[in-house]
């Protein structure tokens, strides 16, 4: 694989920031998700921008990425139950050991206990799942200790304000070993849709757009705001311009590492009606008449030296 195709894929070219890498996926995620879009082609698009953050979104593999072409684990989520290989395992890297054995003088003892190879599962949730976390079950085949494939059920406890692209290593739940060696692990992977009522995250801080009619953004006044814990009160002070952001403490998602929630932001924009009735024509034509026609300070300092 080239070595721009996944930067090609979020539209970034190799200097980008790790900050423009999540910005693009954002927006790319959001504009082809399934939910949202119905254009064809629309959801092979989204599994490729999904894909493409997943090497990239990462460190460690957007460096082996650059510098090989590919990362240790990207040999995809093929297989049954969203599985894909890639993470070490029998005939994997675990056969450097040996190697460097050979090399060195060690002894190579081919019957020694071995590990069994890690695999993935790709776990997708709604924006609100992530949010307020859920328990699950997963299914999935690997081969058991007899060498046979072995259809497994796992329970999943997905922690409350998860993110897109973390994900969770269950112990044990791999590859079986070879040579009585144990079984190797098992990573679930998380990836979160885009919201359908507007909310964007940055950790645990989450934002929404609002919009507000003129009345309320000029003479001020309160109003109701989606959050992810439901609606909350908003007061909006007198004269509030366009893009004005608000910060609502605590409404945001939990946060994995510590305590508390993060905030949620609020950001207005006016809604200009494109229709209106007679009398509300009338009313802001006087309102506009009234502002015009209103004195200034200096006419009035003009008119009292005149």
């Amino acid at each position: 694989m080239n070595n721009t195709d996944l930067y090609e894929t979020l539209g970034l070219d190799k200097n980008a920031s790790q900050d423009d890498i999540k910005k693009a996926y954002r927006k790319l995620s959001k504009k082809y998700h399934p939910d949202i879009n119905k254009e064809p082609g629309a959801e092979d698009t989204y599994k490729k921008v999904q894909d493409a953050y997943e090497t990239l979104g990462d460190e460690k593999k957007r460096a082996s990425y650059d510098q090989f072409g590919t990362t240790g684990d990207q040999q995809g989520f093929g297989g049954q139950g969203g599985f894909g290989g890639g993470f070490g395992g029998q005939g994997g890297y675990s056969d450097f050991g040996d190697i460097f054995s050979q090399m060195f003088g060690g002894a190579f003892d081919p019957n020694r206990p071995r590990q069994g190879s890690d695999l993935q599962y790709r776990l997708n949730l709604t924006f609100e799942e992530a949010i307020a976390g859920l328990d699950t079950e997963i299914e999935y085949n690997r081969t058991g200790s007899n060498g046979q494939s072995e259809h497994k059920k796992v329970k999943v406890t997905v922690p409350a304000g998860i993110d897109d692209g973390q994900q969770m290593r269950m112990s044990g739940y791999g590859e079986a070993g070879s040579n009585g060696g144990p079984f190797g692990d098992l990573f679930v992977v998380f990836h979160v849709a885009a919201s359908k009522d507007g909310f964007e995250r940055d950790g645990a801080d989450v934002y929404l757009e609002q919009p507000l009619d003129f009345a309320t953004a000029t003479l001020g006044g309160e109003i109701l705001v989606k959050t992810v814990h439901g609606e909350a009160k908003l007061k909006i002070p007198a004269g509030t311009a366009n893009g004005k952001r608000f910060r609502l403490r605590g409404k945001g998602a939990p946060r994995l590492q510590g305590s508390g929630y993060g905030d949620q932001y609020v950001v207005v924009y006016i809604d200009v009606p494109t229709k209106l009735t007679r009398d509300q024509q009338d009313a802001l034509k006087k309102f506009q008449n009234a502002m015009n026609g209103e004195e200034t300070k200096l006419d009035k300092i003009k008119k009292k030296f005149q």
